[in-house]
């Protein structure tokens, strides 16, 4: 399986992402050896290093073309390095439960289904499920032309268009488990996250143009095409012997 992880840290540190990779460190070594950690850093104006002491499998990638918002570009590069048909799509501040990990290692590839994941608070209080973190396979993620990049360099909707242009295609979203959830994790988001400003004005507006095209008998006329649209560049890999 491939776990694919965008992040951008414009504040003081990287801290989040170390934390969450420590924390998966301790997980039963027959689970992390079938994970592949893609860690996409969206041109980060901080560093972003995995230390040695990070015992998991893992590629880190980074995009050196400074484009806002560009989540949609990072999470197509994620699924192009991903070495597994099978593929998680999250951000540092989640965190999915050994047990949740294990059952989806057991699970079959996911076929004309995007699936997504109840969601609780780090005091376990279940929360409103979260839209862009999703299992499925690369076959269905590219089976919608991948995420539309035309939504790059401003806030929102490129998960909304996803999910819209994924049904169209005759996909389904559902719901992977009713028992195991994935866990919102209490992050520091002044100095360890970033501070991007979250205008969905133009992005709303390109939704609308492309939601009527999706009613059209081409729905794939609505996707813009534009795919990794930047430069980058791998910057560190890992693979270990469990």
């Amino acid at each position: 399986m491939s776990y694919i992880l965008p992040v951008y840290f414009n504040q003081k540190n990287t801290k989040v992402l170390i934390d969450l990779l420590n924390h998966y460190s301790t997980y039963d070594r027959e689970i992390l050896s079938k994970i592949q950690f893609v860690i996409v850093d969206d041109c980060s104006p901080i560093a972003v290093n995995i230390p040695g002491y990070i015992n998991l499998n893992y590629q880190l990638l980074s995009i050196e073309s400074n484009i806002p918002w560009n989540q949609a570009g990072a999470r197509n590069l994620g699924a192009v390095y991903a070495v597994s048909p099978k593929i998680i799509l999250t951000d540092c501040d989640h965190i999915f439960p050994e047990i949740l990990l294990r059952k989806i290692l057991e699970s079959r590839i996911p076929k004309r289904t995007v699936f997504r994941f109840r969601r609780e608070d780090a005091q376990s209080r279940p929360i409103k499920s979260a839209f862009n973190i999703f299992y499925t396979s690369k076959s269905v993620f590219f089976s919608s032309l991948g995420y539309d990049e035309e939504f790059c360099g401003f806030y929102g909707y490129e998960d909304q268009f996803f999910r819209e242009l994924q049904l169209k295609v005759g996909n389904k979203i559902s719901r992977f488990s009713m028992r195991y959830r994935i866990i919102s994790s209490d992050i520091d988001r002044e100095h360890s996250y970033h501070s991007l400003e979250r205008d969905t004005q133009r992005n709303r507006r390109l939704l609308d143009r492309k939601q009527s095209l999706l009613k059209s008998n081409d729905p794939f006329s609505s996707h813009s095409r534009l795919f990794l649209n930047f430069s980058f560049k791998k910057v560190k890999e890992q693979w270990l012997e469990f």
